[in-house]
């Protein structure tokens, strides 16, 4: 009887997993059989479009007004830390500096993700990269793809290191965690990381 109640266990387990998978990758691929098909744009289109600032969601996510439609942008080519994070905070705030509600942006597509968002590059009206901005400034790693560190901003990294801007302020005693390690800390361990580094 209790293996029999494993194997419908992990049965369900499987089927569970099997439908998330569905419904996270089903959208993805009809849009881009549309987009074969000529329906919709290209997931890589880079024609710039001008959207308004609707709200600043933390450093490297925005909604933005575009076509009377409210998207959710992610940047590529940078990733900064999360709300909860340490450096978190001051990073989403030096963003809302540049970025206030109403302010018009740049944007160009760059495809879209699981999590519903639009991927993309944004620009400031006076031409500025958004994304490169923040790696410059230390509130963000330079990111191509998995690969941290790495990306179109390596040597704004480098020199925010070199010059201890943002996140790097404590780097040689206190390392700054990328996102992704972030998200797998223990809350024991998150708390470590806390205390670190004042601002």
């Amino acid at each position: 009887l209790i293996a029999q109640q494993r194997y419908v266990c992990r049965k369900m387990h499987y089927v569970r997993a099997v439908n998330a998978l569905i419904f996270r990758i089903a959208p993805l691929l009809l849009t881009g059989l549309l987009a074969l098909a000529g329906c919709v744009p290209a997931l890589g289109q880079t024609t710039p479009e001008t959207a308004r600032v609707a709200r600043v969601i933390d450093a490297d996510t925005y909604e933005v007004i575009s076509d009377a439609r409210r998207l959710r942008v992610r940047l590529t080519g940078a990733d900064a830390p999360e709300v909860g994070q340490p450096f978190g905070a001051q990073a989403t705030d030096s963003v809302r500096a540049l970025l206030p509600v109403g302010q018009r942006v740049t944007r160009v597509r760059g495809g879209s993700e699981l999590f519903g968002r639009t991927l993309g590059r944004v620009w400031l009206l006076d031409g500025r990269r958004l994304d490169s901005m923040l790696v410059g400034r230390g509130w963000a790693w330079s990111y191509a793809g998995t690969a941290y560190g790495a990306g179109p901003w390596q040597a704004q990294q480098v020199a925010a290191l070199g010059a201890r801007r943002g996140l790097w302020r404590c780097a040689d005693r206190w390392p700054p965690v990328p996102p992704h390690v972030w998200r797998t800390l223990s809350a024991r361990n998150r708390l470590r990381y806390r205390g670190g580094c004042a601002w």
